[in-house]
């Protein structure tokens, strides 16, 4: 107990005399009996006496309040990815005051917290890339996240769209918004989704996809693979090339603040737009001109018909089949899932930066390899060039988009110490480093090998030998290698005085362990099945290790396939589904070209080592 000078131990009752780690006992149990919702149940108990009130306050007992937090919210991933700083009593207690204030507010549904709406997404956001199950169950069972999502979203859209404002202008709200409706959703959730709600969302979604180079889609741009820049690069980067690049901020976390980067906004938006697009596939019955296509790949071989060439089979199977992969937890790996996306938020907010102290995951290796499925949203080629005119503004909805599946098998290839890998060429006018080539040279001889790959640049002789990941396999190359498959956090050990340390006192480091690993290289073919009907094509890609930057080529391998050009793909890998735009590469890199969005998912189960 805590007893003011003018209190009589006589005078108090015999509740009061316990001692305070009795009380604290007590009003935890009160308060944890209701998972759901603020601690509420301290209010009646505080209000009891002073001499109870001085010994179970906020202000006098942080160690009460951090196991509140701690049984009423998920904390593993904060003590994963974080240093001891993060998770001190002060710490914890100050993080359950904070968000106990924001989920009252979003239960409430005021109009006049929409001053506070900016810091509220960052909030939830992050309680959903540390959720381990308890985060989003406060979220949705108490809060009503996807009321308060649904109302979020219908206040923005009534802003005018040229205030900054705007759920077009407001590329940081915006962001935060689609990735939490994307976190929250499910195939149950979409489904019920009342029509007329399902086709407003797509409406308010299709801006991002007919311009979007207008909107960030990488954390730094694409066209470069060297990173850090350069400061007299920013002049340097055409707006063609991934910008506007995400909007950084400072953020309070855990009592301490955090540089954060908003999540690119078109990957948000095409996972949101493509699923509600093949819920609405499901009750769309298939075009009357179907019934005119051959029955099966057989009886399309037994006419003699040219390749490549669709059945009504390939139509029913892309149609009714293939389908994206809904946010969630399907390997029960928890919140560690999404640890590269936490990674990239909170160090890859400055690409001229040059020490970036909380660098960690953000590529696993064996991710790519495997079976791919998914389909590319390809717009009408006059409606794209009318919608993305200079000076004009055409209305952008109702754009009509044609579907074309890509299913393939990727491979990946690693360059192990002490090996260098390829160098990446210098774009022709000093756009970075070719990103329409995929950041390789352009006369690049490839040897592919039983388990490696071999590549030669003939502009400076350099042969360099890659060699094949094979997840499954206990040494995963054809020969040895010393690569360790540890990362770690190398952190001050917590000193006695811990909770009268500053945030200059100590300096968070998340330290990669070097992985034996200095460059991937992704090669791929059309899967089998799918080429009679799609197109024979390979690929051929690299990836960015600054942030885990996928870029792949696509190139036709057959003439009756050589009208489809070169396209590139660019995205990231979100959890089991690489996301981003697709663009030819006839046109140059500054300048805008044909280019829609692409959804692939894996369709196999390959293990992924985290390395």
């Amino acid at each position: 107990m805590l007893v003011g000078p003018s209190t009589s131990l006589c005078s108090l009752s015999p509740f009061e005399l316990l001692d305070v780690p009795i009380l604290e006992r007590v009003a935890f149990y009160l308060v944890t009996s209701r998972f759901i919702g603020p601690p509420s149940e301290l209010v009646p108990l505080l209000c009891t006496s002073r001499t109870i009130n001085a010994s179970l306050s906020f202000r006098n007992n942080n160690h009460l309040y951090s196991q509140i937090f701690c049984q009423k919210f998920d904390s593993a991933a904060v003590i994963r990815r974080l240093s001891w700083g993060r998770t001190t009593v002060e710490c914890l207690s100050e993080e359950l005051r904070k968000r106990n204030t924001i989920l009252t507010r979003m239960r409430h549904q005021n109009a006049e917290n929409s001053a506070h709406l900016h810091e509220d997404l960052w909030a939830v956001y992050l309680m959903l890339l540390e959720n381990d199950g308890k985060n989003m169950a406060q979220l949705c069972l108490w809060a009503e996240l996807p009321i308060w999502l649904e109302n979020v979203i219908e206040e923005k859209c009534q802003v005018p769209r040229e205030h900054p404002l705007s759920w077009i202008n407001d590329n940081e709200a915006t962001s935060l918004v689609l990735w939490l409706l994307w976190m929250s959703s499910s195939e149950g959730s979409v489904k019920n989704e009342d029509p007329r709600v399902r086709n407003k969302i797509l409406t308010r979604l299709e801006p991002f996809l007919v311009q979007g180079h207008r909107f960030s889609s990488a954390y730094a741009p694409d066209a470069f693979f060297y990173l850090p820049l350069c400061a007299e690069t920013e002049a340097a980067i055409p707006c063609t090339t991934g910008l506007p690049l995400p909007i950084a901020r400072d953020f309070v976390h855990y009592g301490r603040k955090i540089g954060l980067a908003t999540p690119p906004l078109i990957p948000a938006a095409l996972l949101n737009y493509v699923v509600r697009l093949e819920v609405r596939l499901d009750d769309n019955p298939l075009p009357s001109a179907v019934a005119q296509l051959p029955e099966t790949r057989a009886q399309a071989a037994a006419m003699g018909l040219s390749l490549p060439r669709l059945t009504q089979e390939d139509i029913v199977d892309f149609h009714f089949h293939t389908r994206t992969r809904f946010f969630g937890d399907y390997n029960g790996v928890g919140s560690e899932r999404l640890d590269s996306e936490w990674f990239r938020i909170v160090s890859c907010h400055d690409p001229w930066a040059v020490d970036r102290p909380l660098r960690g995951i953000f590529y696993h290796f064996g991710s790519l390899t495997g079976h791919w499925n998914g389909r590319a949203l390809i717009p009408y080629l006059q409606a794209h060039i009318e919608a993305n005119m200079p000076n004009r503004r055409p209305p952008i909805q109702g754009v009509t988009w044609a579907h074309e599946r890509i299913s393939c098998v990727f491979k990946e290839h690693h360059c192990l110490t002490p090996d260098e890998p390829i160098s990446a060429p210098a774009e022709a006018h000093g756009w970075g480093e070719d990103i329409l080539n995929v950041w390789l040279p352009r006369r690049l001889q490839i040897k592919h090998g039983a388990d490696n790959l071999t590549l030669h640049d003939p502009e400076t002789g350099k042969t360099v030998r890659y060699e094949t990941y094979h997840a499954d396999r206990e040494n995963p190359y054809s020969r040895p290698s010393k690569m360790s498959s540890e990362w770690r956090c190398d952190l001050p050990v917590a000193s006695e005085d811990s909770q009268y340390e500053t945030d200059d006192d100590y300096e968070e480091v998340f330290e990669e362990r070097t992985s034996g690993v200095t460059d991937i290289i992704i090669t791929g073919e059309t899967y089998d099945r799918e080429s009679p009907a799609w197109g024979c094509f390979s690929f051929i890609g690299r990836i960015r290790p600054w942030d885990g930057f996928v870029v792949l080529l696509r190139r036709s391998t057959h003439a009756a396939h050589a009208y489809h050009g070169r396209w590139i793909f660019k995205g990231y890998i979100h959890e089991r589904s690489l996301v981003g735009r697709w663009r030819e590469t006839g046109t140059a890199v500054d300048q805008l070209g044909y280019e829609g969005g692409f959804v692939l998912c894996k369709a196999d189960e390959t293990s992924m080592n985290i390395v």
